[in-house]
């Protein structure tokens, strides 16, 4: 008798002829040497100098640091031709590499560098250190990634390739638990995403790129690995520019940008602009991941008019990466206020779950579960791992990452997001859990309990609030104290003041009702003695 074929919907079965995505970088550079690669101000980098420094890099990662397969180099360095050399020359050490935000507090950088056991800090500066583990190694980068001064080609024996199934990169998000929590993904994971995002997502070869996304999203993955991937040029803005939507867009029409990676809440401030996406003459795709994308009128007229721009809406948590995709443009007629995620990419397969872990028919709602070969290796922490990465009860032997996500199957066989199943939200496309900052809060002292909590504003974007209860510092005082230990999208904008959270009937927390009828603005609460400050 013929086994049964498992439920769910999987996406196309794709060899994608490659194990790591060093080699499809390796063909690029084979192809044309001399074609600039990546572009900052006031440099260019070719293809064959990236090469060479890389290579560089990762025989003085093996000679001088010892660095090899299964270990995990944390670079703490803003975006650009030194860090892409730097994280090359980590990969092709056997290393994985881990970015971490140069504003982040001393303190959360030190929580990752422990939770990670990263055996070498790369800093922009080379005497700022300051992780609080005094077995870390420590380099700068500009000495990590000089050219080697004998002029020697440092490359072919230095190289430790990496496995399939080795960590490939590192990603910290915000974590339920009150500290942050590592995303270890595998070379197979980022190898058969990019290889789909160059062959099969419609994006082509040859592009030129900008590269926004901060580099501790793994959206900036995507930027860095598909262009090198494909024979493009990585456009980095300078820092200032990055921050502000005007210079940003200015840069786009300007470098004649191609493709751009924005979430919707970036997208609509572009679109709300005098000089916007219709003046990006040769921009021809719209990328959007981490929120929820919305075709506005706006968008939908920048699209009607100009047909030879795309809008690709992308579904993937970190823990997989990439796992649907659906492109919306004016000449596929195919436009509507909320698109679809859409279909899955390759070797991807879900199933959609009831509360008895039993599938859903196509049309009900289900949670979301993910295999194939995007499943990450797990958490930095074992405990978490269990929870989220669990037995794949129709394939023996698999493995499935728990989403969280609601979800259904539509009639057209594409995917739709349906919301969260418990209190994960995003924040300018990053993951935010409320119970990491509320934790961080009940540490001052005068807070006796705190919760925190989304509020869509009528553009569309995502702000974080929180209302307190006890003797709490004024709001300025505690937003100081915040900034000191996490990153700045996880302080809250408003703040407010309780004498009690609300609660519902089987007394939890009731989130739906924050901040509460009787909640004031902390700053006016009239009885505080912080409050006029």
């Amino acid at each position: 008798m013929t086994a049964a074929a498992p439920p769910g919907h999987a996406g196309p079965v794709v060899d994608i002829g490659v194990t790591t995505v060093l080699e499809l970088i390796d063909r690029e550079v084979a192809a044309h040497p001399q074609a600039p690669a990546v572009r900052e101000p006031g440099r260019m980098v070719a293809y064959a100098e990236l090469d060479r420094l890389a290579d560089t890099v990762a025989g003085r990662l093996g000679r001088e640091f010892g660095i090899g397969r299964g270990d995990v180099v944390l670079i703490a360095a803003q975006a650009g031709a030194d860090f892409t050399v730097a994280l090359l020359g980590t990969l092709r050490a056997g290393a994985a590499y881990l970015p971490v935000d140069t504003t982040y507090p001393p303190e959360r950088v030190a929580q990752i560098m422990r939770a990670s056991s990263a055996a070498l800090l790369v800093t922009a500066d080379a005497g700022a250190a300051g992780t609080g583990s005094p077995a870390a190694r420590t380099t700068g980068l500009a000495d990590l990634v000089a050219p080697d001064p004998a002029g020697t080609p440092a490359g072919s024996g230095a190289r430790a390739l990496p496995a399939p199934e080795d960590p490939a990169y590192v990603i910290f998000s915000s974590g339920s638990t009150g500290v942050p929590k590592g995303i270890v993904q595998t070379h197979r994971c980022l190898a058969n995403f990019i290889s789909w995002q160059v062959e099969g997502s419609g994006l082509g070869h040859g592009r030129r790129v900008l590269q926004v996304a901060p580099l501790t999203f793994d959206v900036s993955v995507q930027e860095i690995f598909y262009t090198l991937a494909s024979g493009g040029c990585l456009y980095v803005p300078e820092p200032h520019v990055r921050r502000d939507p005007r210079d940003l867009i200015d840069y786009v029409v300007d470098e004649h940008i191609e493709v751009v990676d924005f979430p919707q809440s970036l997208i609509d401030v572009v679109m709300s602009l005098p000089t916007n996406f219709e003046h990006a003459t040769e921009l021809r795709h719209i990328i959007s991941a981490g929120e929820t994308v919305r075709v506005t009128g706006a968008l939908e007229e920048l699209l009607t008019r100009r047909p030879e721009i795309t809008l690709h809406n992308h579904y993937g948590p970190a823990e997989n990466h990439m796992v649907a995709s659906h492109s919306v443009s004016g000449a596929a007629g195919n436009l509507e206020p909320r698109p679809p995620v859409g279909s899955l990419v390759w070797n991807t397969y879900v199933y959609l779950l009831d509360e008895h872990g039993e599938p859903v028919a196509d049309g009900e709602v289900g949670e979301i579960f993910i295999g194939g070969v995007g499943v990450a290796i797990g958490y930095t922490d074992g405990e978490l791992s269990r929870t989220a990465f669990v037995p794949d009860p129709f394939r023996p032997g698999a493995r499935l990452y728990r989403t969280r996500d609601r979800g259904v199957w539509r009639e057209d066989q594409t995917l739709q997001l349906l919301g969260r199943m418990d209190d994960l939200i995003k924040i300018r496309g990053n993951a935010v859990e409320p119970r990491e900052v509320e934790a961080r809060l009940t540490d001052f002292p005068g807070v006796r309990d705190a919760a925190a909590f989304p509020v869509v504003r009528a553009d569309g974007a995502v702000e974080l609030h929180t209302v307190l209860t006890g003797d709490p510092p004024s709001a300025p005082e505690l937003r100081r104290a915040l900034l000191a230990v996490l990153p700045d999208y996880m302080v809250p904008v408003r703040w407010w003041f309780a004498e009690d959270l609300p609660v519902s009937p089987n007394g939890k927390l009731d989130r739906k009702a924050l901040p509460g009828p009787d909640a004031q603005p902390l700053s006016l609460v009239p009885h505080h003695s912080n409050a006029s400050r």
